[in-house]
């Protein structure tokens, strides 16, 4: 018996494509109208599914699957129309998908039931679904011209979309004929006229006909807009107006049969030169674990060559001039650069397209938007800017929490906005790019802002603050409260957001990125997020510091500046020890104060400081001597360690030493409460 085990890994793989592919179609669809490719690369996905889940015997998932290409068929061959209702039915199968993919993957069994859905599937409506009806009120009993067909096709490629229009005269108009004429040359003035039975309308006019006549057009204006202009014509009583689409004109045309047998054809050719396309580049998949090993090796070797170096220079100080320290040097510096090709090779391996999540986005915002009964668009910006996969992974729940609250409390409802003079959609922005050798990632909304002064009473009312403390905050400081655990201005809870259990969590899991957020915010007007990352986790920066004769990495992404100090220009207020940078107040506390070390930095004449930074805030670090900085592999602390606050975890240095990375949202959590 044929062990389909070995082919488990390779269908979850496909399995996560297709749903994704699904998805992502679904929502195109959904949002810009169906097209003959959109509806073939979803009919090709709900096949390759059946198909393979077949093959490994999961029939549930196949059962689903050829429900939703029988539909996908018959949109195909232009019977259906992919309604919003069928979308979201499409949406709905595509989240049991996804159950059924959980239950496969945990324990090879499929559990969910999946009868309801294929009920719906079933039904004869969705051929004659109200939408439908009109949509063949208006193009009934039409055999369009298949150069109508192609100048429609043409037109399309420039962004235009076709419509449906019917125009139905008053029974008081007397001219009606000559009415519908002039009905004709209105709409020449802002679309392109396609097709138009006005011609045969004039002639049944003349005998009594019905007073109506239909028009195909091209167009860049929305449905919306040509009704409010048509019902202001004369002798207009009433107006029906739909978008059409590539497939239903196609059935309409006089060869439609030959088209479809054509349709086919090329659709065959079509994945074939994808096919061929596909053969032609040149990758292949890797196991992400395989990766993982080669950048821990990559790390060791990067490991060895500073201990080389350090090994070098001790031998130069020892030796001087030797012929073979020199012969050593060379070695060494070859071996750095090789490593530092081997590791730049390894690192663009490792970096992925942030798009592989952006594209997670489009779905939740819809249906956040959908439950809350507002019209938000999302607009996705610098999708191919690269991110190391170990980031991507872990800024994903951030982003989350930061859309859905720009979904729920930032972006007000549609009756709000009306009343601001805002247009009835929001808009939900996410912007990546690659900044100073940095990730910048900004989440942005057109909602109503953050007010400030509802942080500060709701501080208040809480005992966060006192009223003095509260006084002496800025505007600035005061929207940063919102970051404060358990501070929400939201005025109800609902399963959305509203707790303020989740911007405290944000920033936290970013700093632990060694990354940094700030807020931009203005009443009325939105917010905007600003997120930045380093490129990667796994070999980063850092400076080197000595405490008491250990030593400490500050990554130098954390690193505003580096100072030395007088100890006298360490001054007191209110007990709290600050100095006075470029007419900037700033905290400042002895690293060796932060883990317990004896005090022995206090007879320095002069006093090493780094400044680290968090979003507009600045905050000093006394050290006992800075060590410079240099390339280092970051490794965990272990399971027995497990975390400590402060410490980001560890790494191996030239001497063979281990110290420890500094995490410095951590640190400033206990400056605060010293």
């Amino acid at each position: 018996m044929l062990d389909m085990t070995e082919y488990q890994t390779l269908y979850m793989e496909e399995l996560d494509e297709q749903l994704h592919l699904m998805e992502e179609e679904i929502l195109r669809i959904e949002q810009s109208g169906e097209s003959l490719e959109g509806i073939q690369r979803l009919f090709r996905a709900a096949h390759t599914l059946k198909g393979s889940s077949a093959a490994m015997g999961y029939d549930r998932m196949k059962r689903l699957t050829h429900n939703m290409e029988h539909i996908l068929e018959n949109v195909r061959n232009g019977e259906y129309t992919l309604t919003k209702e069928l979308a979201t039915l499409f949406f709905h199968c595509v989240d049991r998908m996804k159950q059924l993919r959980t239950e496969i993957a945990n324990g090879n069994i499929e559990k969910s039931d999946i009868d309801d859905l294929l009920l719906e599937l079933r039904k004869d409506s969705w051929a004659s679904s109200p939408q439908n009806e009109v949509f063949s009120g208006l193009s009934a009993d039409i055999e369009l011209p298949d150069e109508a067909l192609h100048s429609v096709i043409q037109q399309m490629t420039s962004g235009k979309k076709a419509f449906w229009v019917h125009i139905y005269l008053t029974d008081e108009c007397e001219m009606r004929a000559a009415r519908i004429h002039v009905m004709n040359h209105l709409l020449e003035q802002f679309a392109a006229i396609v097709w138009s039975d006005f011609s045969r309308v004039v002639e049944e006019i003349q005998g009594n006909g019905d007073a109506s006549a239909r028009w195909l057009i091209v167009s860049d204006s929305s449905e919306e807009t040509m009704a409010e202009d048509i019902l202001q014509w004369v002798d207009v009583e009433r107006v029906d107006i739909r978008e059409s689409n590539i497939t239903e004109l196609k059935a309409l045309t006089i060869s439609s049969v030959n088209d479809q047998e054509e349709f086919s054809e090329s659709s065959i050719s079509s994945s074939a030169s994808l096919i061929q396309e596909k053969s032609r580049v040149q990758s292949i998949r890797v196991n992400v674990d395989r990766l993982e090993q080669l950048m821990n090796l990559v790390g060791e070797l990067v490991i060895d060559q500073t201990r080389i170096k350090q090994i070098e220079k001790s031998l130069d100080l020892k030796f001087g001039t030797d012929e073979l320290i020199q012969d050593l040097g060379q070695i060494s510096d070859h071996f750095t650069r090789i490593i530092g090709e081997l590791q730049e090779s390894v690192m663009k391996v490792r970096m992925l397209p942030i798009e592989q999540l952006f594209n997670r986005f489009p779905r939740m915002i819809r249906d956040l938007s959908q439950s809350l009964g507002k019209d938000i668009e999302l607009v996705l910006e610098g999708k191919e800017t690269e991110l190391d996969r170990t980031l991507i992974e872990e800024i994903g729940d951030p982003l989350i929490h930061l859309l859905r609250n720009a979904v729920d409390h930032g972006i007000e409802s549609p009756e709000a906005r009306r009343e601001r003079g805002k247009p009835d959609k929001g808009k939900v922005t996410i912007r990546a790019s690659h900044e100073d050798n940095q990730v910048l990632i900004v989440v942005g909304d057109d909602g109503g802002g953050i007010d400030s002064q509802r942080l500060l009473q709701k501080a208040l009312s809480l005992k966060l603050l006192s009223t003095s403390e509260a006084e002496q905050l800025t505007e600035k400081e005061a929207v940063d409260l919102v970051f404060h655990p358990g501070l929400s201005t939201a005025s109800k809870v609902s399963d959305i957001s509203g707790r303020g259990v989740g911007m405290d969590i944000v920033r936290a899991g970013i700093e632990r990125m060694n990354g940094r957020i700030d807020i931009t915010t203005i009443k009325g007007q939105g917010t905007q997020f600003n997120i930045r990352l380093p490129l990667t986790l796994a070999i980063i920066t850092g400076l080197m510091v000595k405490v008491s004769e250990s030593t400490f990495i500050i990554p130098m992404s954390n690193v505003a500046e580096i100072v030395r100090l007088e100890p006298e220009e360490i001054r007191y207020v209110r007990g709290i020890p600050i100095v006075t940078i470029r007419d900037q107040v700033i905290p400042i506390v002895w690293l060796q104060d932060c883990f317990g070390y004896s005090e022995q930095h206090r007879q320095n004449k002069h006093i090493p400081v780094v400044i680290i930074g968090r979003a507009e805030k600045r905050y000093a670090l006394a050290v006992d001597e800075l060590l410079g900085n240099q390339e280092i592999v970051i490794k965990g602390l272990g399971g027995f360690v497990g975390q400590v606050e402060g410490i980001a975890g560890a790494t191996i240095l030239g001497n063979g030493k281990v110290a420890l990375i500094l995490e410095i949202g951590g640190i400033i959590r206990m400056m605060s409460r010293a």
